[in-house]
């Protein structure tokens, strides 16, 4: 497993770009939802999710993905585990198995959704703007 994540980049509020590097062991984990801290937690690497583009490790266990939006596209790439990922075009039955190394694009606006085939699936993302999520039938 990758035990050491390195990224060179600007953060966000920091106009002088510069080199991060944050290990595996040391990314400070956090409850997406306060109300499931057992739920999906996530690590912020840099920026800031809420406001710009930002990197972050999420990690959540064995899991039924449901169809959602994001309003900003991303980037995820597989560090642990094996998932599926789909649109609202497929189904996850016909979803190609993802594990380590594996990546996809989602435009934002898209309804799409993910599911965790292992005891636990860790990966990195890459967000382009603000992270935010619905549900794809909840209207905006």
């Amino acid at each position: 497993m990758l035990a050491l994540l390195v990224l060179a980049a600007a953060v966000q509020d920091d106009p002088t770009p510069r080199t991060i590097v944050t290990p595996l062991a040391e990314a400070r984990f956090e409850p997406i939802s306060a109300a499931h801290p057992d739920g999906p937690q996530i690590a912020i690497l840099s920026g800031d999710p809420r406001t710009g583009p930002s990197v972050m490790l999420m990690r959540f266990g064995r899991s039924k993905g449901r169809m959602h939006v994001h309003s900003a596209d991303y980037r995820l790439t597989v560090i642990a585990g094996e998932m599926k990922h789909w649109d609202a075009s497929g189904s996850e039955t016909d979803a190609a198995v993802i594990g380590p190394g594996g990546h996809w694009f989602q435009p934002g606006g898209q309804a799409h959704a993910d599911s965790c085939l292992s005891d636990e699936c860790l990966m990195v993302i890459h967000w382009s703007g603000a992270r935010d999520a619905r549900l794809a039938e909840s209207p905006r």
